[in-house]
């Protein structure tokens, strides 16, 4: 005996606890004098009767053999939109999966076996073979394969026989689900196993702006297959009208080619942006020539905290940028010196909300740290801190998300934060371990920073349109004055910038790492402030560089209610919507009612403030019904206990791009591995004949049987009638209704 419903042994005990409480508690209290062996009666009738109720709720299932005969065959027919392709002999690929099934399959297997047809796209459905049409949205291989013993009955299954191009769209792999099926998997192939010729944007990514004034990379890849490698033009868009162009020779033909847009994002509402390349009439797939992506409104300012060990130039300048930047908004503290007591003093700037909890230099609370984004340390030494300052401010970035940067001969020499907690948050050890490298000293003499390769393609070195006039504006930058040697940079970090100097030997100047959900950041150079002072007044490398590393640090940096959301590929999906809550100090909040809303693409309602469901220590989720394509919009509420607790709003784009014409090739390659796991082979046409053998030949190997539910059997029913019927007939017997 089985269960149908998927629920965990602590559940199923949880839910007979609360049918023996049910029962006791109906004839705790009876309303009139009953002896205890009758209230014993009573109870255990009660008892049995919910207990059947309960069984027939979790869906029992028996297992048993099947009856003779040889079974019967599923025949499943992909008729998904990738199946319209005509690559199969000159034409689509449906009409030849129309032949082999109705002119091979049927009269091969009708003798021997009673053969099922069943379609699959989104779902597995009877379908007539004659009138087979390439229109799913999605082919759901796996879920199909999944179905198949529902969809059958229970009868005994000799075996499935799939009939696909192998472009499987569903969520779960294909293999894992044959390997379960009680039955041999066969499948056959439909389509040209060469690609035809093709242009495609195989991919379409963009950044989220941080804070007003952000500009935004859009990255699309381009690839070319099977035609001219004559240049073409990339078009980007925006609402219809045409944002940018780039001209791209492809590489060679199959290789991705990459074009990247600067774009400036709406500041109120989502923009989708479109890139399309244009259709070759040799082309045999048009609709993979586009794709869109939705770049948000920007989010509110960034918060930052910048502690200085000392007033400096470098302080001033950069002051100055962030107070002109709309999206960032910040705290300052300068330390002074000593007062007559002996005691540090400092210089406090920003919001006096904050800056109370800056009188001592730095914040001593988790909340009060809590409220950034990100941290600047400037020239100051570790010793400046508390121990417990230091842990939290390694929790600020492993758990809040939060940025950290390093800079200033103090902060990065004389073993700096060696042995302390915030080390293994650095991107780069401040001493070398083996002694060889003075770790920490000041370096002087002009350096100059030159990105890397990977420093080029970051956002945060990026000055120009191009890779190669952000390197022409890096090169005209003035040098720095010097640099603070570092120890070997992290595994995993990035070395964005090294020093260029006639002297000595390139260094890491600028070195990032991701450190749990937040970043850091080292900067070795001193002095950047010569990019603002010796530059022309219209040139704003000085502003660009600090305000993308300001955007950057704190990217990760979310507020205390979070939406995110999975799903939406294809238009007719439905969307998950989970919503992280969490307290001022970043902990999770649990026992919310967090409450969802979403708005289609014309305003019109398509869920209303569903509540969402508790998953996890303060992690709230909801799915919604299928989308339709365009943009939709999330409003969040969460309250606890009666009190708001806040709100916060969402978009996501349902359709982007058509996930049956990404790659849209025959994929022989996972038609074999769903065969080889679910026992059976992979055919070629001109292997069909001796597929009824084969069914055969493999049914004696495993035992037939077959599945089927018990909560429809007569005797269950009849149990749980007569066990109501003995305790209403007791009851009246002893004077209760």
């Amino acid at each position: 005996m089985q269960i149908g419903v998927p629920i965990p042994g602590w559940g199923v005990a949880a839910a007979v606890l609360a049918a023996v409480v049910a029962a006791w508690w109906v004839y705790a209290r009876p309303p009139v004098d009953l002896t205890l062996p009758q209230r014993v009666l009573l109870t255990a009738l009660r008892l049995c009767a919910l207990l059947v109720v309960l069984l027939l709720l979790l869906r029992p299932l028996r297992t048993e053999p099947a009856p003779p005969g040889d079974g019967v065959v599923a025949i499943l027919v992909d008729h998904s939109r990738s199946m319209a392709i005509p690559d199969a002999g000159g034409g689509p690929r449906i009409d030849h999966a129309r032949e082999l099934v109705r002119d091979r399959l049927l009269p091969a297997l009708g003798e021997a076996f009673d053969v099922e047809v069943l379609g699959f796209g989104e779902t597995l459905a009877p379908v007539d073979v004659g009138a087979l049409v390439a229109g799913a949205s999605r082919s759901d291989l796996a879920g199909a394969l999944d179905a198949v013993p529902t969809r059958l009955g229970g009868r005994a299954i000799a075996g499935v026989v799939v009939v696909s191009d192998g472009v499987a769209t569903g969520r779960n792999d294909v293999a894992a689900v044959a390997a379960r099926l009680p039955a041999p998997v066969y499948t056959l192939g439909v389509g040209d196993p060469l690609p035809g010729p093709d242009r495609e944007v195989t991919a379409l990514e963009s950044g989220q702006p941080v804070g007003a004034g952000s500009v935004v990379d859009v990255m699309a890849t381009i690839v070319s297959r099977g035609l001219e490698d004559a240049p073409f033009d990339v078009r980007l868009s925006a609402g219809g009208r045409l944002v940018d162009m780039r001209r791209v020779r492809p590489a060679r033909d199959g290789a991705p080619t990459v074009a990247v847009f600067r774009v400036a994002p709406d500041p109120v509402l989502a923009t989708v942006y479109t890139v399309e390349v244009p259709v070759d009439a040799a082309e045999l797939v048009s609709g993979n020539n586009r794709r869109q992506v939705l770049v948000r409104p920007p989010e509110r300012p960034r918060r930052l905290l910048l502690v200085e060990g000392s007033p400096g130039y470098e302080h001033s300048f950069l002051k100055r940028a962030w107070l002109a930047d709309p999206g960032i908004t910040f705290d300052a503290v300068v330390r002074k010196g000593q007062n007559e007591q002996g005691e540090q003093t400092f210089y406090v700037q920003g919001d006096p909300a904050r800056t109370a909890a800056l009188a001592a230099g730095y914040p001593r609370t988790r909340a009060a740290l809590f409220r950034y984004d990100g941290v600047v340390l400037a020239n100051l030494e570790a010793e400046f801190f508390r121990p417990e300052q230091l842990d939290m401010t390694a929790e600020f970035v492993a758990e809040r998300g939060g940025g950290l940067l390093l800079f200033g001969p103090a902060s990065l020499r004389r073993r700096g934060y060696l042995g302390s907690s915030l080390e293994p948050v650095l991107p780069a050890r401040l001493v070398d371990r083996l002694g060889l490298t003075d770790a920490g000293r000041d370096e002087d003499g002009a350096d100059r920073l030159a990105p890397t390769r990977a420093g080029l393609a970051h956002s945060m070195l990026r000055l120009g349109a191009t890779i190669e006039e952000t390197e022409d504006r890096w090169r005209a930058a003035p040098a720095l004055v010097g640099s603070v040697r570092i120890g070997p940079v992290r595994p995993g970090a990035a070395v964005l910038a090294l020093t260029a100097s006639e002297t000595g030997s390139a260094r890491p100047l600028v070195v990032v790492q991701r450190y749990g959900a937040g970043r850091s950041m080292i900067l070795a150079g001193r002095a950047t402030w010569r990019w603002r002072m010796q530059l022309p007044a219209e040139d704003r490398t000085y502003e660009r560089f600090w305000g993308q590393a300001a955007r950057w640090l704190t990217a990760g940096a979310v507020d205390s209610i979070a939406v995110t959301t999975r799903g939406g590929d294809a238009a007719g999906d439905s969307l998950r919507v989970d919503v992280s809550v969490r307290d001022d100090e970043f902990r999770s909040v649990d026992g919310a009612a967090a409450r969802v809303s979403v708005r289609g693409p014309a305003g019109e309602p398509r869920l209303e403030e569903a509540p969402a469901v508790a998953r996890g220590a303060g992690d709230y989720g909801v799915s919604t019904p299928p989308l339709s394509a365009g943009v939709h919009r999330i409003d969040v509420a969460v309250s606890r206990d009666g009190d708001a607790l806040g709100s916060r709003r969402d978009w996501v784009l349902v359709g982007g791009a058509d996930p049956e014409l990404e790659d849209p090739w025959l994929n022989a390659d996972l038609l074999r591995r769903a065969a080889e796991a679910g026992g059976g082979v992979h055919l070629e046409a001109d292997r069909l004949d001796d597929l009824p053998d084969r069914l055969r030949a493999a049914a004696p190997t495993a035992e037939r049987t077959v599945t089927r539910e018990v909560w429809h059997h007569s005797v269950v029913f009849i149990s749980l009638v007569l066990l109501l019927a003995v305790e209403w007939s007791l009851r009246r017997l002893w004077g209760m209704r």
